[in-house]
C-alpha cells in the first residue's frame, strides 16, 4: 500500500498537470483565423439624377464586390438581400430600423448603404467626377458606426474613346474601392470580455498583438467552443471603447440583445479612434 505522503504527491502532481493543461487549453483556444463580420449591402440613393435607380443599384453591387475584396467582411449576397427589401416594399432612404429589420432578415451584423451625391461632367477637360457617399449601422444599436465620402475620377482617353457610361462606372468604381477601404480600417480586431460589469460597460482585454483606441466601435457576439477554439456566435451587443489602459480596455454598452458574459468575444468594426 502506497504511503500517505505518496499518494498526496502523486495528486499534487495531477493537480498540477490539470492545471497546466487548463493553461495551454485556454492559450490554443484563440480564435486561429480572422472572423469576418455580416455585412448586407442596400441600394443606394442617386441623388445626382445620371441613370437614375439603375446607378444607385449599380452603386451597391460595385461596393459590396469592393467590401467583399478587402477580406475583412463576410458580404451577403446582393439578391438575397434585395430579395429581403421588396418583400417588405423598401426602398431608398431607409429609416434606422428598418435598417436593422433587414440585417435581420439577412443575418447580417452590419448595413451599408448610402448616395451617388454628384456626377459631374466636364466637357471642356474631358472629365468625369462622381462622389460617393457610403454609411455603415450595426444591426444591434442601429447607431451609424461609420460614414465617408469619396470621390472616383476618370479623364477621357482620346487613343481609345469609351462610352459616357463606361467612364461613369469608371469613376464608380474608383470611389467604391476608396469607400470600401476606409469603412474598413481595422476592422476584424478581437478582443474578450474580462468583466461584464452591471451591462453599462464592459472591460475587454485585446487579443496578442492587438491595440485598440478611445472610440473603437465593436460587436460583441457569444463565445462558442470548437474543438480548442473558442469562436464568435450569435450576436450579442455594439459597444465604443470608451477607456483605453496598458493591457485592457472599457467599453460602453450602446445596445445589447442579450446577457453579457466572461469571455464574451468583441471584434472591431471600422475602428478609427480619436485622432485618426
Amino acid at each position: 500500500m502506497m504511503p500517505s505522503s505518496a499518494v498526496s504527491c502523486v495528486r499534487s502532481r495531477q493537480v498540477l498537470s490539470w492545471g497546466l493543461a487548463a493553461l495551454l487549453l485556454t492559450a490554443s483556444q484563440l480564435w486561429a483565423a480572422p472572423f469576418r463580420p455580416g455585412a448586407a449591402v442596400l441600394d443606394f440613393q442617386n441623388v445626382g439624377g445620371y441613370s437614375g435607380h439603375l446607378l444607385s443599384r449599380r452603386a451597391a453591387d460595385q461596393l459590396a464586390l469592393d467590401l467583399g475584396a478587402t477580406g475583412c467582411w463576410r458580404v451577403i449576397d446582393r439578391t438575397q438581400t434585395r430579395r429581403a427589401a421588396q418583400q417588405r416594399g423598401l426602398k431608398p432612404p431607409y429609416a434606422v430600423g428598418l435598417m436593422q429589420e433587414l440585417a435581420h432578415a439577412v443575418a447580417a451584423d452590419v448595413v451599408f448603404t448610402g448616395a451617388v451625391q454628384k456626377l459631374e461632367v466636364n466637357a471642356r477637360e474631358a472629365t468625369i467626377r462622381l462622389t460617393l457617399l457610403v454609411e455603415c449601422v450595426d444591426q444591434i444599436s442601429g447607431q451609424r458606426a461609420a460614414a465617408t465620402v469619396q470621390v472616383g475620377e476618370v479623364t477621357a482617353r482620346e487613343k481609345a474613346p469609351a462610352p459616357t457610361d463606361v467612364l461613369v462606372g469608371e469613376a464608380l468604381a474608383a470611389a467604391s474601392a476608396q469607400a470600401a477601404k476606409a469603412v474598413s480600417v481595422n476592422t476584424g480586431l478581437a478582443l474578450t470580455v474580462t468583466d461584464p460589469g452591471e451591462g453599462k460597460t464592459v472591460q475587454l482585454k485585446p487579443a496578442a498583438g492587438v491595440q485598440v483606441k478611445s472610440g473603437y466601435r465593436l460587436l460583441l457576439y457569444r463565445a462558442l467552443v470548437e474543438g480548442e477554439e473558442r469562436t464568435p456566435g450569435k450576436l450579442l451587443a455594439a459597444l465604443m471603447v470608451s477607456e483605453v489602459g496598458a493591457d485592457t480596455c472599457k467599453a460602453q454598452v450602446l445596445a445589447r440583445a442579450g446577457d453579457i458574459h466572461t469571455d464574451d468575444i468583441a471584434i472591431s468594426i471600422c475602428a478609427r479612434g480619436k485622432g485618426d
